[in-house]
Order: C-alpha cells, then structure tokens, then sequence
C-alpha cells in the first residue's frame, strides 16, 4: 500500500481532511484552557491548625503529638513534617507515590472527626500541594479612605462581586479592619456576684438563639414553628439578663462595659507609603485563569463606574504573565515557519517547494491543538513550549520527502512516478527517524518527581507535533508537489544549470564539496585515524564541563524583588509595620528600577514584593539588583531579613543550604544548630543562614500547684480557662447586625496582661465560693522557649537553612558536608542535608533513567528498521560526541548545568540520529545496487548533504528566539536551546563525516563474524583506481 499515491488518487478526501484539521484546529486552540505553568500536583498534604494565645511548646504538646499520631495511622503516608510556632501548627505530609489525594484527605478528616482538641483550636485544615496554584490568580490592593472603610467596601461590594464571576473559587481579604461586640466584665463585680468569664460566655451562647419548634395545626394549614431568641443589636446584648449562681439576676450591662469596637489588626498592607485592603482570588481548578483574570478586571471597572471612590491596585494578576507566555511562543512559531520556508527556498530555489512548506506547516501546528484537546492540556509555558521548540522539527520529515521527489523529477521521473516514488523511498528512514524521536519522550513523560510533573505536556505537545509531522509529510506533502511541480520547468532548469558558467557561490559550495569529499574519502580509508578522532572530541568537550555548575532551575528574571522580615516572637504589628516602613524607604532609595512596591506586615513577619520595570527598560537583571540591595538591609537591627528574585519556577524548590539535626532534647539541639550555624554562615558563598530554633525568647509559665489548687476545689482546667479567658478571651457567640456576623467575645479588663505580678495576682473564682490570687495556687515566673519547634516522623528536628549568593548548590553542600564530616555530634544525635541540591540530584537521576529507557527505545526502533543487532549501535555512536558537545554550549554562553539541559540530552537522543538514519539508509540503497561499501559511501553522503543541511538548519534557526531568550518569558528555556543548537550543530558535522566511519568499523565486524562463520575469502573492497566522484556536483546533479 502506497499512501502518497492513495492520498494523489483521492486529492478532495485529503483536501477536505486538511481543512476539517484546519477549522477544529483554529476552533479549539481558542477554547483551549490557558495557565502559566501545567498542574503540578505533587504527593503532598498540608495541614494547619490554630490555636491562639498558644505558645509553641504547647501547641506542640495539645496539637502537633495528637495531629501526627491521627496522621500516621492514614495509609498511604510515607513521611511527616511539622513545625509548631505560636499559636498555630503546619504538618507537611509525604505520601508515597501514585497516591490519591482526594481519597487521602477524606480519610485524614474521618481520623480527626475523632479527635479531641482545645475547645479554641480550630478544626485542622487541609490543602493538597500543587505547584501551579501556590499563587493566586489576582491579588488587589484597595486603596483611599481609612482601613474600616476599605473593609466594609470589601466585605459588603467587593467581595461579593468577585465571588460571583464563573470561575473564582474563593477571595480572602486582609490588612482591613473588622468590628466585634467586646464584653469586658468588671473584676470587681463579677467576683461578688460570683461570675466567671466562662459562666457569662455559656450564658450568652444559651441566650441567643434561633430554635426549631416543630409543626401544628391552625385549621386545614400546617404551621412550621420556631423559637426566635437572637441578638439584633449590641443593645440587646447589653439588656440581656443575666441570672446570677447564687440566685436573682442582673442585665449583662451592669457588670460588664459592652460596645462595638474594631478588631485588633491582624495585617498592615501598604502600596508604597498608602495603607490599603489585600483581596487574593483564587480560581476553581477547572477554570480558565487568563477567562479569570479578565473578567475580574472588567468587574472591577465596573465596579468602580458605580463607586467613583474605588481605587485599586492589581500587584499581581496571572494573565499578565501568562499573556507574555502565549506571546512569547506565538512569535516563536511564526519566527520558526518564516525561517524554515527561507532555508527551503534558499536550497531549493522552487517556489513550488517553499509554498508547500507554507501550507502544510501551518496545519501540522493546528493538529497539536486538536490533539491537547483530547489529551485536556492547557496552554502553559512547557506546552507551548514544546511547540515553539518542534516547529523547526516538524519540517524536517516534509524536507526529506520534498528533496527526495525533485530529486527524482530531475533524474527524469514523470510527475506522479516523482511523487509516488520518491516517497515511498524516504518512507521508510522518514518512519524511523520519526519513531527514534517520539521514542525519546514515552520514558520522559512517564518520570515521576518534579521533572516528570512539569515535562508532561512539554512532552506530549512536542510528541503530538512531530506525529502529526509525519503524517502530514507522507501524505499532505506528496499531493502539494503533484500540484505544484513542473517536471518539464525542473529539467530545463536542470539543463540550463548544466550548461551555465558556474557563478561565485557554485565555486564556493564547489570548493566546500571538494574539501569534504576528501576529508570523507580519508577518514573512510583510515579508520582507526577517525575513530581516534571521534574519541579526542568526546574527551575535548567532555573537558570543558569540569567547572560547570549545576543548578536545578535556571534563574528567570522576572522582574519581582521579595524581602521577607522575620521578627522575634511575640513582636507587635506596631513593630513589624515600623521595620516594614524602613525596608521600603531603603528598596526606594536603592532600586531606581522600582516600578511599584506593596508589602503586608503581619506579627513577627513581614513580606515586601517589589515589581521592577520591564527588563528591556533596565540595565540590571533582578538578581544583580538583589546582590546590591542585600548589604544595604542588614544595618536593620532586630530582626532576620532574606532578599530573593521572584520566580514562579522557584516556588516549588527548596533552599540551598538546607541542614536537618534529629535528637530528643531541645537543649542539645539547640547547642548544635547554634554551632553549625555560625560555621555554615562563616563560608563565603552563604547567606542568610539561620535555624529553626533561633534565638530563644522569654515566656511566661503558669505552673499549677495541685494541693493549694485542691484547697479552692480548683482544678488543673478551672486555672488554664480562667487565665485564658482573662488573657485572650472567648468568643461566647455571634449577631448578625445589618447583614454582618460579629463575634461577641467575651474577656477581663485587660489589668492582668500589664505585668507579671498584675497577673500573679489575677482574681481566679473559687468554687467555694469568692475568688483567689492566681499567684496562691500557681507559681508564674518567666522562662526561655524557642520560637517555633520541629518535628519530622514524630521526631523532634532542628533545621538550618540558607541561601547562596552564586546560586551554586552544589559547591555549598559539598562545603556543608565537610563541616559535618570534621564535627562530633553527641550519642543519639544525627543530621542530614536537604534542600535544592538534593532535589536537584534526584530529579537529575529521574532524567537519566528516562534517558537509558529512551536509549533502549531508539535502539529497539533502529534494530527493527536495519534488522540488524549492530547497525544501530553504529547509528547510536555518533551520541557520545552528541551529548558532550551539546554540553559544550553551556560553559561557553556563561550557562549552568540545569534540569532543562538534561531534558534536552534526552531529545538529542532521539533527534541527532535521525540523520545517520538517512545516510545509512541511503548507503544501503547504494549497496543493494551492487556498489562497493567505499564506492557507496562516497555516492551516497554527497547525495544526502543537502537534506541533513536542511532539516538541521531549520530546527536550529527556529530555537534560536529561544536559545538567545528573545521575549518577556524565554529565558528558562534558553538553556534548553542552547544546548540543543550545541548538539544538533555538533552532531550534524560528526554525522556527515564520522558516521560512514562507524558504519565501515560496523561492517567490517560483520564482515569478520560472517568470514569466520563462512571459513571463505573476505569480500573484494574498493578497488583504488576505481572511479570515484571528486566533488558533490559529480554525485549530485541535484544539488545546484
């Protein structure tokens, strides 16, 4: 069955099925979801629990022991890490892989439904980790009047605008300022009453509400009834009455000072010098962000059409970035289709030829975007990147056949016998050079950890490409050349060429052709010569990468400053929001580069984002002006502040000095990872280094003593509660009041939190009756307690953690482990390291297994293709010399070894064969013609030169926007491209002069195998007097 001759016979089928692939092309590539990076969902839970006024070796104790030990019963759960601090608790949880998510979730709910925690502490959140919605899809700042304002503009307008869009899962609001009902009792008259904080609160909770009655009849009717008992003002929380212990009763007012106060501000956001309100959006899994993105925009303009006072602020919003993307790899696509139609028209010289190039390359691309549709990909970086990397690709099974069917015309063929023929003889090379590269990406799609998450649709784009490059070149391809070729026009043009002078660039080529024809014809008859050399290259370029860095992700500019403050414990907002205003004023003073600034001030923490203007209006990348600013912040006292380049890339990594200390005594661990800090923070390339434990702080413990308790009848949680309730207070209930739920909390006059002995001498209710100094039943003194505690497998851990300023990893863990290595650690303790380097180490050894497994996979379609054991290693040699030249590229461009460069080893495995496969493919043509091994190799490299050329040059041509990091969003993947051009640049060279040297060694193996078997003369080689092309004009009449 011949396809090109089925698809000429039946020219309105194709037509008609090239412009159905056309049309669903255009239509699904505008319905196709858009995001900026491809859903990464990594085997991993978070769970967080809060409980505030809890200090972190109780929340250790009352919910990270409990939490773990529900956690660790669940299957499925491979590791767990946890980090209690005050008044919360976040528990990273590793399950092994393959693991449903969802269904692990449902069973970490149904194990805590069974527990039992402080009635305060929340109920344990849970969020599945995936990498691609880490950041929100907007984040707002609404500005102009004070934060009560904004707030309620947020909550009652805002908020509800946006939650209605079709496709917004959730907007959470902060730096505003909400309202309470605060009941503060009098001390005084609540202990002659015999009132407690709790009994008041229990009250309050009894009093209001709303309570289905049941039903009854009122006549034929079914009445519903219900008892209405709720609060609708403060005033009604103030009248209520208030029956007392001891009998009769008072209004709630008369011992107790009732109002409707503001919350306590829980965050300080601010755009530049202007406070505002952060409203974060994020969207439903299945929505499309850039659909998302836009619509809040137009809802916002609308918004602010109905209130002129609105102003806002979009810090971040993703269409913005993911915008740059699609443009970014749709100026690649168009810049890959022109350059390969030049470099056909260029070699060629045929209208005809170059049209049909136009027309088909188009279409190829559309059939990608009908195929992501059923394999429900989304428009992202790495798919979109694939693209733009195999649009140079995708003409390279259309050059081949194309070259091979005027070459045919001009040798004298009618139209359809060029056409029909000249297919069907590349058919087969085409094939299996199209199986050889498709090969390479099964095992890459199929890696697990990181790479695999982000290489799956980068791979499957990319595959889908090539697949429909083939079929398009061996039936679009054939029937485009039947309609425009003039086998008539291709002869006189032949002849005319024959008999005209031959101009510059003939004697130019003439003279190329010559010198190669003599290098070829040496190196074939000296064999060992050229192997020798094939091995000095490997050894050459293999010498070069000895200083090269490897990092696990580029760095991508992309123009984002983030400066996050960590202040002591307990540190005020107060306190945060005055560091925070000296990190902005210093950012300004230092960044002439700045754009616009926000930062969010919290307690003990601040996060200052710094947006810098495009990269082609500044001179500095973001890193250089990172390495400028660090210096000058760390005149700021008082506090631990880290600099850093935003990338959405790097979300997902960890440090790069990451050091783990496992032990079970807090004192110990602290002496270590106080020494080890120092030390790690004296090499010359650390930053930022500091641990887990920092610097201890005072707190203060209320010890119980059990008999002085037991004479008051008080116990253990009749003291905690109370000291609670005075300290923090407690939310007895809440009232909807004009459409808002307050909390009403319920709390002391705040004397005891002045000073210790105001709270030594705190009044606690007995339950004989009056009330009793805390300082007689419990001994209150003030005591040293780390910042946040550590755990990894119910294990306590400290942690060291830091960055480099290089960005070398690897050389700082490398000094990390020396240190390690010249340290005594006590009996029982032990340390690890972590961090970026080992995730860099074990997604490298992902890619090399899914390089071995795609070696194996091109030799299996080489073997098939050859029928033969050995000819594919002959074909697969030219890899060695491949690999470690596309290496080559990066230490010369100033690149760093990443896990892009792996990834495109992995796709030169499959790609730079696919010329030897056309030239052994040939030779054996000439062979099985009668020729000689010598006389054949001589015939048949010239005859291939011009479609290896070709097809090489318009995969480099089209990765060069890429490779040079051309556009806002090609800079990660320059790595890829570089080394790709290095290898396919490399490999072309070796190819046309090396692998007709494997080839002879190959054959003379075979050769020496069936003589031995055979017992009989060796077959005759090329005679020397033989006559033999002296140039390519000779053995390509073709080729001008």
């Amino acid at each position: 069955m011949n396809i090109a001759k089925i698809c000429i016979q039946h020219k309105v089928a194709t037509i008609l099925a090239s412009i159905l692939i056309f049309v669903f092309g255009l239509m699904f590539a505008t319905q196709l979801q858009m995001a900026l990076m491809p859903e990464m969902e990594m085997p991993m839970a978070m769970v967080a629990s809060y409980y505030p006024g809890a200090n972190p070796s109780d929340v250790e104790e009352l919910l990270t022991r409990p939490l773990e030990g529900a956690i660790m019963s669940v299957p499925g759960v491979d590791s767990i890490s946890s980090t209690s601090a005050d008044g919360n608790v976040q528990i990273q949880i590793t399950y092994v892989e393959d693991t449903d998510l969802d269904i692990a979730a449902t069973k970490l709910r149904e194990q805590f439904d069974h527990m039992s925690l402080p009635e305060d502490a929340t109920d344990p959140i849970i969020i599945n980790m995936n990498i691609s919605e880490l950041m929100p899809t907007a984040m707002i700042a609404l500005m102009g009047g004070d934060l009560a304002q904004l707030q309620t503009l947020a909550d009652d307008t805002v908020v509800p605008a946006l939650e209605r869009i079709d496709g917004v899962a959730q907007v959470s609001v902060e730096g505003g300022v909400g309202q309470q009902i605060a009941v503060e009792l009098d001390p005084t008259r609540c202990a002659g009453l015999g009132l407690s904080n709790s009994y008041v609160s229990q009250f309050l909770a009894g009093q209001n509400l709303l309570y289905p009655g049941g039903d009854m009849q009122s006549g034929s009717k079914k009445l519903t009834v219900s008892t209405d008992a709720k609060f609708q003002s403060v005033e009604d929380v103030a009248n209520m009455i208030l029956t007392l212990p001891s009998g009769g009763a008072v209004r709630l007012s008369e011992v107790a000072n009732v109002t409707l106060e503001e919350t306590d501000l829980e965050a300080i956001a601010k755009v530049g010098t202007t406070a505002c309100v952060i409203l974060q959006v994020s969207k439903q899994s299945s929505a499309n962000e850039v659909d998302v993105s836009n619509a809040i925009e137009k809802r916002l303009d609308r918004l602010k059409e109905d209130n002129p006072n609105l102003q806002y602020f979009f810090p971040y919003i993703a269409s913005e970035y993911i915008n740059q993307t699609v443009d970014a790899a749709y100026q690649n696509i168009i810049q890959g289709m022109l350059l390969a139609a030049i470099v056909v028209l260029l070699f060629l010289r045929r209208g005809g030829a170059t049209l049909t190039i136009i027309i088909s390359m188009p279409i190829c691309i559309l059939t990608v975007f009908v195929l992501m549709n059923a394999f429900d990909l989304t428009l992202n970086m790495m798919s979109l990147g694939g693209i733009a990397m195999g649009v140079g690709m995708i003409v390279d099974n259309s050059i081949v056949v194309l070259e091979n069917i005027y070459r045919f015309s001009a040798e004298g063929h009618d139209r359809m016998s060029a056409c029909v023929d000249g297919t069907k003889e590349v058919t087969s090379s085409v094939l299996a050079s199209t199986l050889t590269t498709e090969a390479v990406f099964v095992p890459l799609a199929m890696t697990g950890g990181m790479a695999g998450m982000m290489f799956r649709d980068f791979c499957l784009t990319i595959a889908s490409l090539i697949f429909a490059s083939l079929v398009i070149s061996l039936t679009l391809v054939p029937l485009l050349c039947y309609f425009t070729l003039n086998e008539k026009k291709v002869r006189k043009r032949q002849e005319k060429l024959a008999k005209k002078r031959p101009g510059l660039l003939r004697h130019i080529t003439g003279a190329v052709n010559t010198v190669y024809l003599k290098l070829l014809r040496f190196f074939v008859r000296h064999l060992f010569v050229g192997m020798l050399a094939s091995v000095a290259m490997v050894v050459l370029f293999g010498l070069t990468l000895v200083n090269t860095k490897m990092v696990l992700i580029p760095d991508m500019d992309q123009g984002q400053i983030s400066v996050g403050v960590s202040m002591p414990i307990g540190s005020q907002l107060n306190e945060t929001s005055e560091i925070a205003d000296r990190v902005a004023a210093i950012v300004e003073a230092e960044v002439p580069e700045l754009d616009n600034m926000f930062y969010l001030s919290q307690n003990e923490s601040v996060t200052v984002l710094a947006n810098l203007v495009s990269r082609t209006e500044r001179e500095r990348s973001s890193f250089e002006v990172v390495d400028a600013l660090r210096p000058k912040l760390e005149d700021i006292a008082g506090c631990e502040i880290t600099v850093s380049a935003s990338s959405m890339m790097s979300m997902g990594s960890g440090n790069d000095i990451v050091v783990e200390i496992s032990g079970d005594d807090i004192t110990i661990l602290q002496m270590i990872a106080d020494d080890l800090t120092a030390q790690i923070a004296a090499l010359p390339d650390a930053v930022n280094v500091t641990n887990s434990l920092n610097e201890q702080v005072p707190q203060v413990k209320v010890r119980l003593n059990r008999e002085a308790a037991a004479q008051y009848g008080l116990t253990a949680a009749a003291v905690g509660g109370a000291v609670r309730s005075e300290l923090t207070g407690a939310t007895a209930t809440k009232v909807t009041i004009q459409n808002q739920e307050l909390d009403v909390v319920v709390r002391g006059s705040g004397a005891a939190e002045q000073s210790l002995d105001a709270l030594r001498s705190m009044a606690i209710p007995s339950s004989f009756g009056g009330t009793v100094p805390l300082g007689s039943v419990a001994e209150v003194t003030i005591e040293q307690a780390p910042q946040t505690i550590t755990r990894v497998n119910q294990t306590r851990r400290v942690t060291i953690t830091g960055d480099t300023i290089s960005g070398d990893a690897t050389a700082m863990t490398q000094a990390v482990w020396a240190l390690m290595d010249a340290y005594e650690f006590p009996q029982g303790y032990s340390t690890e390291t972590a961090g970026s380097y080992e995730d860099m180490m074990e997604s490298f050894g992902d890619l090399l297994l899914a390089l071995a497994a795609a070696l194996m996979l091109v030799y299996f379609v080489l073997a098939v293709q050859f029928e033969s054991f050995l000819m594919p290693v002959m074909v697969m040699l030219i890899l060695p010399v491949a690999f470690t030249g596309s290496l080559f590229g990066l230490p010369v461009t100033g690149r760093d070894l990443s896990m892009l460069s792996l990834v495109s080893i992995i796709m030169l495995a499959g790609t730079v064969v696919n010329s030897s496969i056309i030239l052994v493919e040939y030779i054996k043509i000439r062979r099985g013609m009668g020729e000689d091994r010598v006389t054949a190799i001589l015939h048949a490299c010239p005859l291939r030169v011009r479609p290896i050329l070709m097809t090489t040059l318009t995969t480099i041509l089209a990765m060069v926007p890429m490779a040079m990091g051309i556009g806002e969003t090609n800079e990660m993947m320059s790595d890829m491209g570089i080394t790709m051009i290095s290898g396919m640049v490399i490999s072309t060279i070796v190819t046309l002069v090396f692998t007709p040297v494997y080839y002879s060694v190959i054959d003379s193996f075979g050769n020496l195998f069936r003589r031995k078997k055979k017992k009989g003369p060796p077959p005759p080689d090329a005679p020397e007097n033989e006559a033999l092309p002296e140039s390519s004009e000779e053995a390509e009449p073709a080729a001008t």
